[in-house]
């Protein structure tokens, strides 16, 4: 098809020049003209009159000899060019060029005409030479079909200076009509050659560079198609192998573009009339380095990262092999003088984690240690499902446990989430509160990681592979290298790749990336030796230790090098996420690994955290393709949204459900939390947070505004910048709770900074940029600045292959000094209280005395407030432990019962403690004050209720008959019947005098939480974690109604002083659940929900009646005390206890005066004003 298109066009030019003379025979002879060359001749034309020169000239064997034809037409603008032009026909021996004057090189109406054209003809390489004589000549027909006469100039010339020599810049001139191009031949012994072009203005240019042929592709129509080429604003160079030209010469051409969009995105400029469009370069061929610097350059690379793992070898000899270093996990021998006291503990039925009672602080909890794995240290405070007490025993100073469990003491009905609640709501938390689920669940879950990571690693980076090799074979194939992004003036080619040197600095991230899984896999070893060694490691000693996400992060920094790798095979706006995509995982996975250091049972699962790693990548690239105005304020959007959510979920401790409610419990966190109690629950948590959201939503709001042209860094910044603020953050706080940081540690946080802070210098040297067109990314194109081998980009890849090799050391090694430590020992650095106000005093009182500046000043901050008395607060707090129920006995007393297992009577008014009883073996549920007697009875974990009297430290009576835990009890109008509720599903019915069950009920799953008896009635309320509330009738103990089930456990209830109503209050977090409501005992229905807590209502009280109003007071978990108006469901105020935990129970007397429990703080009492339902707090004890 090709030979015989080459014939018709051979025979149709033979036509045409036999036709013309023909026709013109009729009317003149057309003279041929011996022209000259350097001299310039004027003809007129027409239809019927044309021209034709004849040049002659010698070729030379041994050089190359180029002829330059120039050609201009003068012709009316009026008249109609474009429709008949001047043909030009210049016929070599072998070959024609042709073009026509005026010249249009755009295809459109519109387009600029060039009169002016020059064209160099095709040389006769040195192959040809040869074959054909030494004389030369070729002629040049001039025609035209237009009737008006045309005048035109010709001028043929010789180039002298055609041949381009290595390391000599030239000159060039040319314009979109008049393209230039010159040969260069490789000296012997040089391999490769970069043809490099520089120029001054931005007009968008063409350099291509093409074999020894004809005919050469030198217009704008026809320059890409053959060779290598690539479009220039100011800037290009092409790299060039000996081998890829056979005859050892190459052309250089040279073709400026008519319009400049080809370059730039920018609108085009028009040119004025009159202005010639015209770019001068300046073309230099370099040759480049030889096959000895690539090995160099190599080898260079290879010992430099080599050389970090025989640092890492000499560190682990020297350092880790001394006395004073070895076994990282070693925990120390206790000192002599402490002999006695552990040799008591072991004697002691219960060995305390604390031999020193003067570390016990007010509100804080004695713990114990027990082998089991659902038995640990803080097994005393909330665990309804293990028993501990009297059945624990007391571990040996081998690790090993004397005592076993009684089966029978144990509640098979898990209540986690319950447990989960309490923990977390604590306002000082250690390590231990969330460290409680069991270390192989939780290390199987870690595993899930890296293992995920190798999948998608796997099935992420193969069809990566795929594609960018794609890519680099149609480069190869067409010569296109606008394909791909590099820097052309550091660019070394080996093999089918054409940038090696950017590939293989990337080894850094592979080589320490193993290095890193190396020392992960050693630690691990000797971790889990030491654990052998000592049994109480695991469980008990230092930051739980859980690798998955430190093989993750390994596996990740291995994936970036690969993924660097390929995207570097060739960049380009299709694929500029492979270079980025890992660099999200590593910063997620680093933000996790910091925050699940402290909080173990608390870390997302890895699908969550992988899906969510997906769908930022997904954004980036919608952000790169469409980022437009609507894009970037609706991300700016989503990400404030989105943060916030964040926060809440870390606010609540990983407590707040995600759900389709979300939005609601927001809106009622706000309310109250910040508009109604105005003091947040945990207010340095809040400040924290407050601080993350304002940093973030201001980088969001700039994002909006200013629209970054780079999304995908832009993305990736705002991940570092977190990452980088939640490390200064850890590392800060963990100095000021004053632990220390190894001085290895120390010198690698400051060889990290130091390598970040120059590593960054080079990542912003900005050598290429994918969102710029090719030419005008290739103006910041820069030579090599390492062994002539490495550009400042491939620096960048050694430097933060480093740095992030530094920064996972410090994650791995930053708690080391915490490994020998308690874990209810090592806080959880949450409180910035400690970061900007002052240290609190070190010193403490025995069994949790309070500093004595903090009473002084939280009395004079209540005494400020209007309208309120003096907030007291004691010096000793009444119970060592939580505080979990009171009782009101008269106006200025208060009974209460505590998990250290003691019931006590106190005056807050005179504040003194009147009676103190102690008897129970277990921690203490339910306390009750007799209605007509001094009887006290009280409810335990050990399964009795034991009736004590003021004044009388004995037991009077014992109540036994329950199987587990009791967990509610309450006296009737005359105090002669008791009636009690357990876990083991019963509510049993006492005679006060005997001690003697009357009657029982049995119902199936009943975990009883709460019972009342119904005043001026024979009804009883109780209610149980099977979510149902039932009345019940004493005489028969027989259920004769049930309310409609919640959602929700019910926690607590409490029936009105005329026996008309219940209110019963909900378990739930995040506003799901954590309502009150209100039952007719009559109707037998459902009438009001007072639904606005945060977290789980503990308990519920009618208060009495104030003015018109009948109001409810409820107290929660989100340590709040509100009060309800039974009738219009408004809640009239709202009280918050900062620091206090779960509040637990609440009382109130006739002169309105209220006392409420809570975890952290004892019990607090407050007063309520009849005029405004405002609460102030009285004291604390």
């Amino acid at each position: 098809m090709r030979s015989a298109f080459v014939m018709y066009s051979v025979l149709s030019l033979f036509t045409l020049i036999g036709i013309l003379p023909a026709a013109s025979s009729n009317d003149a002879v057309t003279d041929v003209i011996n022209a000259d060359f350097n001299k310039t001749y004027s003809a007129i034309i027409n239809t019927t009159n044309e021209a034709i020169y004849k040049f002659t000239y010698r070729e030379m064997k041994n050089k190359t000899t180029a002829v330059r034809i120039t050609t201009e037409l003068h012709a009316d603008p009026k008249r109609d060019a474009r429709s008949f032009p001047v043909i030009v026909v210049i016929r070599q021996q072998q070959r024609t060029l042709s073009w026509t004057m005026p010249l249009f090189l755009e295809y459109s109406n519109t387009s600029t005409p060039y009169e002016t054209i020059s064209r160099n003809l095709c040389p006769l390489d040195a192959s040809h030479r040869p074959e054909i004589p030494a004389e030369q000549s070729f002629f040049v027909d001039v025609s035209t079909f237009n009737k008006e006469p045309l005048n035109f100039t010709l001028k043929a010339a010789k180039m002298e200076n055609f041949q381009i020599s290595t390391g000599i810049p030239r000159e060039i001139s040319f314009t979109p009509s008049e393209p230039q191009f010159y040969m260069y031949t490789f000296p012997a012994g040089v391999d490769s050659v970069l043809v490099h072009a520089s120029s001054e203005d931005e007009k968008c240019a063409v350099m291509s560079i093409q074999t020894i042929q004809c005919p050469v592709y030198d217009m704008n129509v026809d320059v890409e198609f053959e060779g290598k080429y690539q479009t220039m604003t100011k800037q290009a160079a092409i790299q060039i192998q000996r081998e890829d030209y056979p005859n050892g010469a190459f052309y250089v051409v040279f073709v400026l573009k008519p319009l400049d969009k080809t370059c730039s995105s920018e609108i085009e400029t028009i040119s004025l009339p009159g202005i010639t469009r015209s770019k001068t370069v300046t073309l230099e061929i370099k040759t480049t380095i030889s096959s000895d610097k690539y090995y160099w350059g190599m080898v260079f690379a290879v010992a430099v990262f080599g050389s970090f793992y025989l640092i890492a070898f000499l560190i682990g000899v020297i350092y880790h092999g001394c006395s004073k270093h070895r076994g990282i996990w070693m925990i120390p021998d206790p000192p002599e003088a402490n002999l006695d006291q552990i040799s008591d503990d072991m004697d002691s039925p219960v060995r305390p984690l604390h031999s020193n009672p003067r570390t016990q602080s007010y509100g804080s909890f004695q713990r114990q240690a027990n082998d089991d794995d659902q038995n640990d240290l803080l097994n005393t405070m909330i665990r309804d499902n293990a028993s501990t007490g009297a059945s624990s025993a007391s571990r040996g100073m081998d690790g090993n446990s004397v005592s076993s469990i009684d089966s029978d003491d144990i509640d098979f009905l898990k209540d986690a989430d319950q447990e989960k609640d309490v923990f977390r709501t604590k306002t000082e938390l250690f390590v231990y509160d969330l460290s409680r689920k069991k270390y192989k669940k939780q290390a199987r879950n870690y595993t899930i990681y890296w293992r995920n990571l190798l999948a998608i690693s796997i099935f992420y980076g193969l069809p990566v592979l795929q594609l960018v090799f794609t890519y680099q074979k149609v480069l190869n194939v067409t010569g296109n290298l606008d394909i791909c992004y590099y820097n052309f003036n550091c660019a070394h080619p080996w093999g089918l790749v054409s940038s090696f040197n950017n590939i293989f600095s990337n080894i850094g991230y592979v080589s320490l990336g193993i290095l890193f899984l190396l020392l992960v896999y050693r630690r691990q070893l000797i971790y889990n030796m030491a654990v052998q060694r000592e049994k109480m490691m695991k469980k008990e000693m230092g930051i739980p230790q859980h690798f998955g996400l430190f093989f993750a992060m390994g596996l990740a920094l291995i994936m970036e090098g690969i993924m660097s790798a390929c995207y570097h095979v060739c960049p380009n706006y299709s694929n500029f996420q492979f270079d980025t995509s890992f660099m999200y995982i590593i910063a997620c996975l680093c933000m996790l690994k910091i925050y699940q250091t402290r909080h173990p049972d608390i870390s997302a699962k890895a699908h969550t955290s992988y899906l969510l790693m997906a769908c930022v990548i997904f954004i980036a690239v919608i952000g790169v393709i469409y980022g437009t105005n609507v894009f970037w304020i609706f991300f700016a959007c989503v990400y404030m949204f989105f943060y916030l959510i964040l926060s809440v979920h870390i606010y609540f401790m990983g407590r707040w459900s995600i759900d389709r409610g979300i939005c609601r419990r927001i809106c009622v966190a706000v309310r109250y939390d910040m508009c109604r109690c105005r003091r947040p629950m945990y207010p340095d948590r809040m400040l924290l947070l407050v601080v993350g959201n304002l940093i973030n939503w201001l980088i969001a709001v700039y994002g909006a505004v200013y629209h970054s042209s780079d999304f995908a860094t832009y993305l990736l910044g705002i991940f570092i910048g977190n990452l980088m603020i939640y490390c200064t953050f850890y590392i800060i706080m963990k100095l000021r709770y004053g632990e220390k940081i190894h001085s290895l540690v120390m010198f690698i946080i400051l060889g990290a900074v130091v390598v970040w802070a120059v590593a960054l210098y080079f990542f912003f040297s900005n050598l290429t940029s994918w969102q710029l067109t090719p030419s005008k990314s290739r103006e910041g194109n820069k030579d090599c600045v390492l062994l002539e081998f490495y550009d400042a980009h491939d620096i960048w890849h050694f430097l933060s292959s480093i740095a992030l090799f530094f920064s996972f050391l410090i994650l791995l090694t930053l708690d080391d000094d915490r490994f020998s430590t308690r874990r209810d020992q090592i806080h959880m650095l949450k409180s910035f209280g400690k970061l900007f106000g002052r240290k609190r005093s070190s010193k403490k009182g025995r069994k949790g005395a309070v500093d004595t500046a903090d009473d002084d000043n939280d009395e004079a901050g209540v005494k400020n407030r209007p309208g309120a008395r003096a907030c007291r607060i004691a010096k000793s707090p009444v119970h060592e432990d939580a505080v979990v129920h009171l009782s009101a006995v008269e106006p200025g007393l208060c009974l209460s019962c505590s998990k250290d297992k003691s019931a006590a009577l106190y005056d807050f008014e005179n504040h003194r403690l009147v009676d103190r009883w102690t008897g129970h073996e277990r921690e203490l549920t339910k306390i009750q004050h007799g209605k007509t007697c001094d009887n006290i009875f009280s409810a335990s974990r050990d399964k009795s209720v034991k009736m004590w009297k003021r004044g009388n430290p004995n037991c009077l009576q014992e109540f036994n008959g329950h199987d587990l835990v009791v967990t509610a009890i309450d006296l009737n109008h005359d105090d002669s019947w008791l009636c009690s509720g357990s876990r083991d599903n019963h509510v049993k019915l006492w005679d006060v005098n005997t001690a003697q069950c009357i009657m029982e009920s049995s119902i199936h799953r009943n975990l009883v939480t709460d019972v009342k008896f119904v005043p001026h009635s024979h009804l009883l309320v109780q209610t149980g974690e099977d979510k149902e509330v039932r009345l019940f009738d004493t005489r028969t103990m027989q259920v004769i109604h049930s309310f409609p089930r919640k959602h929700y456990i019910q926690m607590a209830c409490d029936v009105s002083p005329d026996g008309l109503f219940c209110v019963t209050c909900s378990n739930g977090f995040g506003g799901k659940g954590c309502e009150a409501t209100l039952w007719d005992l009559r109707g037998r229905k459902l009438v009001h929900e007072y639904s606005d807590h945060g977290e789980a209502v503990e308990s519920c009280i009618f208060l009495p009646a104030i003015t018109e109003k009948q109001i409810i007071a409820t107290t929660s978990r989100d340590t709040t005390i509100r009060l309800w108006d039974m009738n219009t469901r408004e809640c009239l105020s709202c009280f918050p206890v900062p620091g206090s935990g779960p509040l637990t129970s609440i009382i109130c007397y006739d002169d309105l005066s209220l006392c409420v429990s809570s975890f952290n703080q004892g019990i607090i009492s407050l007063q309520l004003s009849p005029s405004d339902y405002s609460l102030h707090q009285t004291g604390q004890f």
